[in-house]
């Protein structure tokens, strides 16, 4: 989504009540929001509050994300790297650069993580069957999920159940890199 732009609620949620036939009344009637509001937010004359955006979404059977697209298949969401939100590891051995959408969280988390010498990462179960992918940057890892291990090279990725205890840990005297992502099947 454009920053400078903001999405095209109104014309969304034309796009999503005349997909599923549902007239201007009838909307108005599911969601609470009246005819006449409802027409000024189409015609993108007016900006609805977060609430009203809500109430629509739940009466059209979609997310509020799913409003809130700038829609085409055109769109590239950017994230510059400044802006990404940053985290550490307990003894902050380990810089984890969070590179996910947060509209994507509840199935795909994205992170780019820069190790110290002989950093680690050590993490609790996640939810039953996560799994996750490991590619080396730059540097040597060594990942281990429960009770199995593998050493990774550059360019080398690893997959692992992440539903039980894992750890991963640079083994270089220098600076390490990876990429991770974490998967939760449905």
């Amino acid at each position: 989504m454009d920053s400078y732009q903001p999405p095209q609620i109104g014309k969304n949620i034309m796009m999503y009540r005349k997909a599923k036939n549902i007239s201007l009344d009838e909307l108005a009637k599911r969601s609470g929001v009246s005819k006449s509001m409802l027409s000024q937010i189409e015609q993108e004359k007016t900006n609805p509050t977060v609430i009203t955006v809500w109430k629509i979404a739940r009466s059209l059977d979609v997310s509020i994300e799913d409003l809130l697209e700038s829609g085409g298949d055109s769109q590239v969401e950017v994230l510059r790297c400044n802006d990404a939100p940053v985290i550490y590891s307990e003894d902050k051995s380990c810089i984890i650069r969070i590179n996910s959408p947060i509209h994507m969280t509840d199935n795909l988390e994205l992170y780019h993580m820069t190790f110290k010498p002989h950093g680690k990462n050590s993490s609790m179960p996640h939810f039953p069957n996560v799994e996750e992918f490991l590619t080396v940057i730059s540097g040597r890892l060594k990942v281990t999920a429960g009770s199995h291990t593998a050493i990774l090279n550059e360019g080398d990725t690893a997959r692992y159940k992440a539903d039980r205890e894992h750890c991963i840990e640079n083994l270089d005297d220098t600076e390490s890199t990876a990429y991770l992502v974490v998967w939760f099947p449905k």
